[in-house]
């Protein structure tokens, strides 16, 4: 964000903003202990993450209330802070007050965009990214190829809603020229508010699967909030799956007579092709080139993520030469695909989140992976709606089409899990707690084995994880003392 004096932060908040046609934003604020103009140079909703001269947006969350951690904002440089109404008296330093916290940053970040929009000399190039699956891995990848040749800036883990668009609009450095915004949804309409906020030059669709159901009703309710990114007159480029290419996007009801279109995948405009011996090679049917690409980073969900990350960077003038030199050193945001080699096994933790998409990618890589057992520990898909029993059934079946050893079945699912890998014939464990499943697991384990833990976010199977890594450095430890000891 702009340096801005707080007299300029106020006429931002209080200027009614157009957002769309017969849709104006406006915010009544109230200034208290506001003597002097001073500068404020962005915003966050963590003391944690307050830098000088931010504002510190305190508000009433789940466990606590923001102003609860006032005194650490201020220590680390806070200018102001913006709280509901009425509850500034609990604040003794300069302070605002307006009638929804979550509202003022949406209505501040709108306005900051809109001038830099204006600004003919601000250069700032920004990408938005959405998706069933892929948002956060692309926004993270993209960024890094990025890196070399803009001062960027990119969202903090999946700030990604209607608190972390506008938080990483404005907490953007005054210097960036690439921002790179992620958009989640969980309902129809939530992109297209994002995307006012945002107003992207760049649009990104990552893919469109069985997400978020309950709020979106079916794959075809997802594909047109995703696609609905595209309905914005600032695109310039639109980026999306091949799939997608023909009649599907004739349904979308936006005109997009002003967007170029870039269709990533097998047969696209850029395709990012694997062969047997895992040399990757980028093919780039718009300007006619290919070129190879070295990177530990594997699997079929990244390798689609790392398509649109590279169809962004060709299209903002970054060199194949500059994209190969930086693809080697790539890594993947925590929690996805994230491997941890502990005496002789693999933990693989991909459990940020999960949905029938990436549950079936995860799956299909872990099948494909060589070496010695393949075991999944699987839980719960949230917001899969009345059909969640089914999503739930098919993965447990999808775990023995591919081929797995054996399933461990976690969580509020386990019984659908368990009833999908059985009636195709496989294996599955499905422990009634967390200290049988670490003792099942632990026994059961061999040295060469994978292990695979997948579920949504609410299962928090990293715990697991950990508690498994630090029970088999335990046993492994005991049982060579032991053979020392013979």
């Amino acid at each position: 964000m702009k340096k801005r004096s707080i007299q300029e932060v106020l006429r931002l908040l209080s200027k009614p903003i157009e957002i769309r046609p017969g849709v104006t934003s406006r915010v009544e604020c109230q200034p208290l202990r506001i003597v002097d103009d001073f500068a404020v140079t962005g915003a966050a909703l963590d003391s944690r993450h307050i830098q000088s001269g931010f504002i510190f947006a305190a508000f009433q969350g789940e466990n606590c209330h923001g102003l609860d951690h006032v005194e650490s904002a201020w220590k680390s440089g806070a200018s102001v802070v913006l709280t509901e109404i009425g509850a500034g008296a609990r604040v003794k330093g300069p302070t605002l007050e307006v009638p929804n916290v979550k509202e003022a940053l949406v209505h501040l970040a709108t306005a900051v965009r809109n001038e830099d929009r204006s600004s003919a000399s601000s250069g700032l190039k920004t990408v938005a990214v959405t998706g069933s699956v892929g948002k956060t891995t692309t926004c993270h990848v993209g960024s890094l190829l990025c890196d070399s040749h803009f001062q960027v800036h990119s969202p903090r883990n999946s700030f990604n809603n209607l608190l972390g668009v506008p938080i990483t609009i404005l907490e953007a450095a005054e210097s960036t020229n690439c921002l790179w915004l992620e958009m989640g949804t969980n309902s129809h309409g939530e992109i297209a508010q994002l995307v006012d906020i945002g107003q992207p030059d760049i649009g990104v669709v990552t893919a469109v699967g069985a997400t978020h159901l309950e709020g979106l009703g079916s794959v075809e309710g997802v594909f047109r909030e995703k696609f609905s990114l595209f309905d914005v007159e600032s695109l310039q480029w639109g980026i999306a799956p091949v799939e997608f290419r023909d009649e599907r996007l004739e349904t979308l009801n936006g005109a997009h007579s002003g967007t170029d279109f870039i269709w990533t995948g097998p047969g696209g405009d850029l395709e990012i092709q694997n062969d047997s011996s895992h040399e990757i090679t980028v093919i780039d049917r718009r300007s006619d080139q290919k070129f190879p690409i070295e990177t530990s980073m594997t699997g079929y969900g990244f390798l689609r993520c790392l398509e649109s990350s590279i169809a962004v960077a060709l299209q903002l003038g970054i060199s194949a030469s500059d994209i190969q030199q930086v693809a080697s050193s790539l890594t993947l945001p925590p929690m996805r695909a994230e491997v941890h080699d502990v005496k002789g096994i693999q933990l693989i933790l991909d459990c940020y989140n999960a949905s029938p998409p990436s549950v079936r990618g995860a799956i299909g890589d872990l099948a494909q992976s060589v070496g010695g057992r393949r075991i999944a520990v699987l839980g719960t898909m949230e917001e899969l709606g009345p059909e969640e029993k089914r999503y739930h059934q098919e993965m447990g079946r999808a775990c023995v089409e591919e081929g797995l050893d054996f399933v461990v079945a976690w969580g509020r699912a386990a019984d659908w899990i368990t009833e999908g890998v059985t009636s195709a014939g496989g294996t599955c464990e499905s422990p009634s707690d967390l200290e049988s499943a670490l003792s099942f697991l632990s026994s059961e384990l061999k040295v060469g084995d994978r292990v695979l833990f997948k579920a949504s976010r609410k299962e928090k199977l990293e715990l697991m994880a950990q508690q498994l890594k630090a029970r088999w450095l335990t046993v492994t430890t005991e049982s060579r003392s032991g053979e020392a000891r013979q």
